[in-house]
């Protein structure tokens, strides 16, 4: 019994052991498999697992930790952990292990770096907890790394962007913001604060509406709208905000959509330019163009623009021919239209100075109209730059056909005869010179017929101008016949005409020539219904056995025409040695008049001048008289010449010049109305030496002022030597004394010349007044002078005005002033003033009434 108890209790014993063995082995299968699943999950880890002891040797790691540093996991086991760290990195893992330790919590998201196998740096993520033994003491640390190193490096590149993003904004011309949903700025650059004057941070959170009127603001609503709707970009428009300052501030811009990371709209950026400057400039432009494109509506002259290739590409303006011509010219070149180019210029010389770039004024075109009319234009241009590039020309065309018809009227009338169309004294002048020079080169002879109608003065007298003008007309005609083409007639005025015989005429052919005129003037003409006679006496004078020279042969000619009257009339006579008489006449006037300035037989009356806008008088001309105990009253066209033959005029003209500025200031210091005054200067004047300095000691000896003063000079007088004439008279402009052209329209040869002449009066020719009111063509001329004069900006004056008809006229066509029989005859320095004071009271008197009234 002994041995079995025992046995009984040892089997009993062994069961209890042999049960809790089991339950221990079936715990250790359940941990393995466990363990296991707990490794598989971790092998199967993308990010590393570590398990260290507590002394940082590796225990276990997965395969991704293997990865990570590229070791096996042979080669790990037991190394420590600060094997792959740097020394400054593996103290900071050393104290992060301490720290969990001694805290025992769990500590997540580490950033440290290890270095790979191949020596480059791993930058990880992880975490740090302890690791416990199955009786719950720290046997170790456990944690989990993930690979963040090409994550660091994009989230560095991403800084970097993000920094060089910032800094351009900041730094950048243009304003940059970002607004939210609700329109409330949540970023904005220096520029932005700028354009409006505000610092930055006052900007951040307000809203645009905040910054601008209402109409801007609703504005702005809408390109936001249109912005969230379609998702897209608004590439350019107009944001119009206010300035701290209260002033419109325009920004040019674009707005794009900000989406969130779920592709959602949650606000909006965009860049601003500040376009107030250009906005305004670009403003004033417009308006520049509009009033451009009025005026050019508006005006007769037009525009014109060529492209860089000088063809046309605009026209515009409602004047000339545009309309008719604006599809022809756009496209062509400039040389390629029918306008053609007044000489001396031609479209090579404008087509070389535009190719150089050059500009242009006033170059004359003209063409020929549809209609058979002739039509001239005044076109100027310049260039254009783009950038400094060239772009082509722009310039303005004016037709200038009424001028030019005017023009050639007038310049034909300078050396025609505007009654006969024949040369007039200036063309036959030269005409007669010309055939001298011929003459002295070859050796050659010709006559100079000297031609008078006979009871020409009484024809016209009792038939009245018009008949007069019809007959000379008709005369005119006979004798162009008579003489054939190739002779050449001429009519100095009134009812004179000269004839020149060349190609070496004798006496035989003078003859005949003389004949057929005496008889073409002979017969009867038919005027109003009466027929009427005339005949005609010549005087003949011939080269060179009558003189050599235009002055001489006319005299002798036309002393050799008085004897021919004195014969009776209707004869020719030939200049001989024993037409004395008048020479003898002349030289006892010579003689005479050399003393005349001695014995004070010399004197001045003084005719005025009216100003037909005011009534007033303000101008006088001083006219020379002779009054001779024996001769009496001796007319200046009996001496006048004279004295130019013979230098008198020069001491003469010196006198008249001296006493009519003293009687100017007499006249002034007697309390009469300041007056300008007028004094005759003849050829001999102006080409003595002495004459300036003798101009400026009258001014300054007599006080006169020398505005007061204006001197008459004629067309002939400056057309021989222009050049010197120019001179001469801007030495006596520089004085300040006024100049005036007297006679005018008689004899000028170039109006081009008339421009350069600093001159300040024209004095129409008596000529053309006589016959204002009854000759179109008198009239016709007169207005074109008037209308030259006035767009030189002289002052225009009309003599020999002697009719209401005719100061009537003059007013309509707006002339300046009038001198003539109709105001008043010339008159003494007395009775000027008498009428000086007078009138002016007259005219204080009808003021007075008229501000009554």
């Amino acid at each position: 019994m002994a041995l079995i108890d025992p046995m009984a209790h040892n089997v009993g014993f062994d069961l209890d052991d042999l049960e809790r063995d089991v339950r221990r082995r079936q715990a250790e299968d359940l941990l393995r498999a466990s363990e296991q699943r707990v490794r598989s999950l971790l092998e199967g880890m993308e990010d590393g697992y570590y398990e260290v002891d507590l002394h940082g040797r590796y225990r276990y790691v997965n395969e991704a930790f293997v990865r990570l540093l590229g070791y096996n996991a042979q080669e790990l086991d037991g190394l420590d952990n600060r094997a792959h760290q740097t020394p400054e990195m593996a103290s900071e893992v050393a104290a992060t292990f301490k720290e969990v330790y001694r805290t025992g919590e769990h500590r997540k998201t580490q950033s440290w770096e290890y270095v790979h196998k191949n020596g480059n740096v791993v930058r990880v993520e992880g975490s740090v907890s302890l690791l416990r033994g199955p009786t719950g003491e720290c046997i170790g640390f456990f944690g989990m790394l993930r690979d963040i190193t090409a994550r660091t490096r994009i989230e560095l590149a991403l800084r970097t962007s993000e920094e060089k993003y910032r800094t351009i904004v900041q730094s950048m011309g243009d304003s940059y913001f970002e607004v939210d949903l609700h329109g409330r700025l949540t970023s904005v650059n220096p520029a932005f604060g700028a354009m409006l004057g505000r610092p930055m941070e006052d900007l951040v959170g307000r809203s645009h509406r905040e910054l601008q009127t209402k109409a801007a603001a609703d504005q702005v609503l809408q390109v936001f709208r249109s912005v969230f709707d379609t998702r897209r970009t608004v590439p350019s428009f107009d944001w119009e905000m206010l300035h701290r300052n209260g002033r419109t501030v325009m920004g040019e811009g674009q707005v794009q959509p900000v989406f969130d990371e779920h592709d959602r709209v949650l606000g909006f950026r965009g860049t601003l330019r500040d376009v107030t400057e250009r906005r305004r400039v670009e403003q004033a432009l417009h308006q520049s163009e509009q009033r451009f494109r009025a005026l050019a509506h508006l005006s007769t002259d037009w525009f014109w623009e060529l492209d860089a290739d000088l063809r046309y590409r605009t026209l515009a303006g409602r004047g000339g021919v545009v309309p008719a011509t604006r599809d022809k010219f756009v496209g062509q070149l400039i040389w390629e239209t029918a306008l053609a180019i007044e000489a001396p210029r031609t479209w090579a010389m404008v087509r070389t100075e535009m190719e150089a770039r050059e500009a242009f004024r006033d170059v004359v075109m003209f063409r020929t109209l549809d209609n058979g009319r002739p039509y001239f234009l005044s076109v100027s241009g310049e260039p254009v730059f783009s950038d400094g590039a060239f772009a082509g020309y722009r310039g303005i065309s004016r037709e200038i056909t009424k001028e030019k018809l005017a023009e050639s009227r007038v310049q034909f009338l300078a050396t025609h005869d505007a009654l006969t169309g024949l040369p007039n004294r200036l063309m036959f002048g030269q005409l007669l010179t010309g055939a001298i020079r011929s003459a002295q080169r070859d050796g050659a002879c010709f006559a100079l017929l000297f031609i008078d109608l006979d009871r020409f003065k009484f024809v016209n007298d009792t038939l009245g101008h018009d008949v007069g003008d019809t007959l000379l007309q008709e005369i005119a005609g006979r004798f162009c016949d008579a003489l054939g083409p190739a002779h050449v007639l001429a009519r100095l005025g009134g009812d004179e005409f000269v004839a020149l015989l060349q190609d070496g005429q004798g006496r035989t052919a003078i003859d005949a020539v003389a004949a057929r005129l005496l008889t073409a003037a002979l017969q009867p003409l038919v005027l109003q219904g009466q027929e009427c006679r005339v005949s005609a006496s010549i005087g003949v004078a011939q080269y060179p056995l009558h003189g050599q020279d235009e002055r001489t042969l006319m005299k002798n000619a036309d002393t050799a025409m008085y004897f021919a009257k004195d014969a009776g009339k209707n004869n020719l006579q030939f200049y001989s040695e024993d037409m004395r008489a008048r020479s003898t006449e002349r030289f006892a006037i010579e003689s005479q008049l050399r003393s005349a300035l001695e014995r004070n037989e010399l004197s001045l009356h003084y005719q005025p001048q009216i100003d037909l806008a005011t009534d007033a008088i303000v101008g006088v001309e001083a006219l020379l008289r002779w009054d001779h105990p024996e001769l009496g009253s001796v007319v200046p066209l009996r001496f006048i010449g004279i004295a130019e033959e013979t230098g008198l005029i020069v001491p003469i003209g010196k006198w008249v010049l001296r006493e009519a500025c003293r009687q100017n200031m007499a006249w002034q210091r007697a309390g009469l109305p300041m007056v300008c005054m007028a004094v005759n200067l003849s050829a001999r004047q102006l080409q003595d030496e002495l004459f300036l300095s003798d101009l400026a000691a009258v001014i300054r000896e007599t006080g006169l002022p020398p505005h007061l003063l204006e001197l008459e000079i004629t067309e002939g007088m400056v057309v021989q030597n222009p050049d010197a004439a120019v001179q001469l008279l801007r030495a006596i402009k520089a004085m300040g004394v006024r100049l005036a052209i007297d006679d005018f329209g008689t004899g000028y040869s170039s109006l081009a010349q008339l421009k350069a002449f600093p001159i300040d009066t024209l004095k129409i020719d008596r000529s053309f007044i006589d016959e204002i009111v009854t000759s179109s063509q008198d009239t016709a001329i007169t207005q074109a002078i008037i209308a030259m004069g006035k767009s030189l900006g002289l002052t225009v004056v009309a003599e020999g005005v002697e009719t209401f008809e005719q100061e009537r006229l003059l007013r309509q066509h707006k002339c300046d002033r009038t001198q003539g029989y109709f105001f008043s005859r010339p008159v003494s320095a007395d009775a000027f003033a008498s009428l000086l004071e007078q009138h002016e009271r007259r005219l204080r008197q009808f003021a007075s009434s008229a501000n009554k009234a």
